[in-house]
């Protein structure tokens, strides 16, 4: 939000007298602490969003052998870059090629160690094959994986891990030992569910929104000891599928980055009365995986359009998608692989994050000339007719061409491990990608985890910007505001530094809870993921703005338990009706049938029992702004007060004193 004060002060001093002087010198004081307090009532998108700075980590190996692992703790499943010096360069015929594998801790024998055939091979390994130039160092990436995704080795935060590097020279490994050429770098990890005591059940159960997820693991992971500890169960799925199962009441809350349409409200007339928080930012992006056919080095700096994407996205000629106009336009030094674009690497459930690039790209003159199938596309590229009259958006990659090739895959993980892998939709071995390019979708934390470049996308000005962290907030800064209170991207941001597809994830969250209990555990997380929570993020988040976040704990602070009234009441008959108060639809981890109302009626001769459902109540919408008794209210309201004070003061002249006769 932006606001601009002018004040022109304009004196004659031939009608001004010493006590107008000195007025308009405090009207002017006064005016500026105003205008400074209605700045800090305000608030402002200026917020610390720079992910946290992780060490490397370092081992020395054998015979003068040494290695790093970048980053090398505080891990997560993600991609880390492992470097090595003092081996023998690799031979053309493969001698002396390295091997990189995830071991325990202290790993005696290659038993302790991951070494399974890298996806997608049936086997799901990591195991990473490189090699050693003719100074002796080298380099590749390998993916970490934490006790969740390989229970075999069970690295945690309280069970150290560790990755090596070796020769394969030719001879044979050592019985029950190591190979004799080698570097065992320790890696450390971030807490997860795993250091959390035996679970017997869970205090908190919500799922949906895939970007949410690894978000609510490590919140999980951070409130499970302690003196109020609180058992989570977060389960990614998508926004879509979040909302429908809170809506459905199977869950505590759900987590989306789009409001509920009026048609799932509809569809679920007894669902409880609920408000949305606001949790975190972050971005939906297209990622990709193309390597420099002359440098054998990753792909840096693509730019695409909307027009572009759409053409991905269409499954449009993508054999001749290197030599579009367009895309050689906007990137004239790139060197891109040598043959085809391989089928887009998308997801195949509804999620948020296709509505938000499919709504972008829809919006774009440029794409919605190609799209059309009129012949009218400004780079003279026609549309895989199966798309011609197709409407966007859409929230579902859907196959409407018959090419078989192009199958959008169940999950972000496995859309985002086949683009780092450089594996097809159905594919089944790895493809070489400087002479394959591979596209997909995804969102900004999965990207950056899995060490993904990431596209810059092109503005109506001709210029392009990057997902960064200073883009993402300037737009939220530009973000709409929908009629559910929630904020969703400006498809026309008046800055054009702000990234377009920015998103921020809500929780949808009942106002009341049939137990204090349950209220107090959601409260617990809810109230750490909003305050402590909201430091050192992982790549790819950006903490709430201060407004944002104030109006979340608002929120937050008023979830509460139903209230219950009896009111007695007599008659000349001797009759007592006791009126239990209705109470909204609350059901726990598992639904309920809806609470009823029973009036008992005794006289001498009858008694009689009347049952009416509990009222619908359809969700309220949250304010945006600050509740009234907070400080930045407060703030605001002082500093508007100060301004009109001040406008009077300078410029109502001061009343000649009469003398009385």
């Amino acid at each position: 939000m932006k606001v601009f004060s002018s004040f022109v002060i304009r004196q004659n001093l031939l009608e001004v007298g010493e006590k107008s002087s000195i007025r308009q010198r405090v009207a002017l004081v006064l005016a500026m602490i105003s205008i400074a307090m209605i700045g800090t009532g305000l608030g402002t998108h200026k917020v610390s969003a720079e992910p946290p700075i992780r060490a490397d980590s370092s081992g020395i190996g054998t015979i003068g052998r040494a290695g790093t692992a970048s980053p090398g703790t505080a891990l997560a499943n993600e991609v880390v870059t492992v470097s090595w010096s003092g081996f023998t360069p690799t031979l053309p015929n493969g001698l002396y090629a390295v091997l990189i594998v995830q071991c325990t801790g202290t790993p005696i024998t290659l038993d302790d160690c991951f070494t399974a055939e890298q996806y997608p091979n049936i086997s799901d390994g990591t195991r990473v094959l490189s090699s050693t130039g003719s100074d002796g160092t080298g380099s590749a990436r390998i993916e970490i994986r934490p006790s969740a995704y390989l229970p075999l080795l069970n690295c945690s935060a309280t069970k150290a891990c560790s990755v090596m590097a070796y020769e394969n020279d030719g001879q044979n490994i050592p019985l029950g030992g190591l190979p004799t050429k080698r570097v065992i770098v320790p890696i450390t990890f971030a807490p997860s569910q795993a250091d959390c005591p035996s679970i017997t059940d869970f205090d908190v159960r919500a799922d949906g929104s895939a970007t949410s997820a690894a978000l609510f693991y490590d919140w999980a992971a951070k409130v499970c000891n302690g003196d109020d500890p609180v058992v989570v169960d977060y389960t990614e799925s998508s926004s879509n599928a979040g909302r429908e199962n809170f809506l459905d009441g199977l869950t505590d809350f759900g987590v989306t980055a789009l409001p509920a349409s009026a048609e799932e409200l509809a569809q679920h007339p007894d669902h409880r009365d609920f408000s949305y928080v606001p949790l975190f930012a972050s971005a939906t992006v297209i990622a990709y995986n193309f390597t420099d056919p002359f440098t054998g080095q990753p792909l840096d700096n693509l730019v695409l359009s909307p027009r572009l994407v759409a053409r991905v996205i269409t499954d449009t000629s993508l054999e001749t998608f290197f030599q579009d106009r367009e895309l050689r336009r906007l990137n004239p030094s790139a060197r891109f692989p040598t043959s085809v674009l391989a089928r887009p690497l998308l997801r195949a459930e509804r999620n948020a994050d296709t509505k938000i690039v499919t709504n972008w790209f829809s919006s774009d003159a440029s794409a919605q000339l190609f799209l059309s199938g009129t012949g009218s596309d400004t780079f003279r590229i026609a549309v895989n007719p199966d798309y011609v009259g197709y409407s966007y958006p859409q929230d579902i990659f859907e196959t409407v061409s018959p090419d078989i090739a192009y199958l959008p895959r169940h999950g972000q993980n496995t859309v985002a491990r086949k683009l780092f892998y450089g594996v097809s939709p159905t594919g089944t071995a790895r493809q070489d990608t400087t002479s394959v390019g591979f596209i997909g979708v995804v969102d900004l934390p999965t990207a950056q985890r899995f060490g993904l470049k990431v596209a810059k996308i092109l503005q109506s000005d001709g210029t392009s910007v990057a997902p960064t962290d200073a883009a993402i907030l300037a737009g939220i800064a530009d973000m709409d505001t929908t009629p559910e209170g929630t904020l969703v991207a400006d498809l026309t941001p008046d800055d054009l530094t702000a990234y377009p597809l920015v998103k921020i994830d809500y929780a949808m969250v009942p106002k009341k809870f049939a137990t204090q209990a349950k209220v107090d555990k959601v409260l617990r997380l809810l109230q750490f993921g909003l305050t402590e929570g909201q430091t050192a993020l992982p790549a790819g988040y950006v903490a709430l703005p201060e407004t944002l976040k104030s109006k979340a704990l608002s929120v937050v602070a008023k979830i509460s338990i139903p209230t219950t009234t009896t009111i007695p009441t007599t008659t000349t008959t001797t009759t007592t009706t006791t009126t239990v108060a209705k109470e909204k639809y609350y059901p726990p981890a598992t639904t309920t049938a809806p609470e009823t109302t029973t009036t008992t009626t005794t006289t001498t001769t009858t008694t009689s029992t009347t049952t009416t459902l509990a009222p619908i109540t359809v969700p309220g919408v949250a304010a945006e702004l600050p509740s009234s008794g907070s400080s930045k209210s407060g703030m605001l309201y002082a500093g508007l007060v100060g301004l009109s004070s001040a406008a009077l003061m300078g410029t109502v002249k001061p009343r000649k004193k009469v003398l009385k006769s």
